[in-house]
């Protein structure tokens, strides 16, 4: 099965995401078959082609996308350029075309990595009063801040 196939079949049997420490994406592998050795290198392989996304935070878990990204990049812009950023509709819909932008317009991958960043902790609504209205806020554990 190629990383694809595998990438989409764990997004849909996950779709909020695997709960867990780090090693618990080889222990879902190998408890659809794949012997230890296989499992592992399978998880290294999801994580390094970008299908596959670890999330650490008041509940660790990983994160599955339709397509391959660097998540750690998009949220590397998150925290330096979206307190910038002034979308139109409201705070959910900014967010989203912040990330669609930084994904050649992909709105429905934009929502997915919206969706896994509020399931890990990361999101939550505030009031801006520059604004006068509410927007996200992201808010990226110290682990993460290895942004440089």
């Amino acid at each position: 099965m190629d990383l694809k196939d595998l990438a989409h079949e764990l997004r849909v049997q996950h779709p909020q995401g695997l709960v867990g420490e780090r090693e618990e994406l080889v222990t879902l592998l190998m408890q659809r078959g794949y012997g230890h050795p296989e499992a592992v290198r399978l998880a290294e392989a999801l994580e390094a082609q970008g299908y596959a996304h670890f999330l650490p935070g008041a509940q660790n878990r990983w994160v599955f996308t339709s397509k391959p990204l660097d998540l750690r990049g998009l949220m590397r812009a998150l925290d330096q350029e979206y307190r910038e950023f002034v979308g139109e509709g409201d705070e959910e819909e900014e967010a989203v075309l912040f990330l669609a932008a930084r994904l050649e317009g992909d709105r429905a991958v934009a929502r997915e990595v919206l969706e896994a960043l509020r399931l890990a902790g990361y999101v939550e609504s505030a009031y801006s009063p520059e604004l006068d209205r509410n927007r996200l806020v992201f808010r990226f554990p110290e682990a993460l801040r290895l942004f440089g």
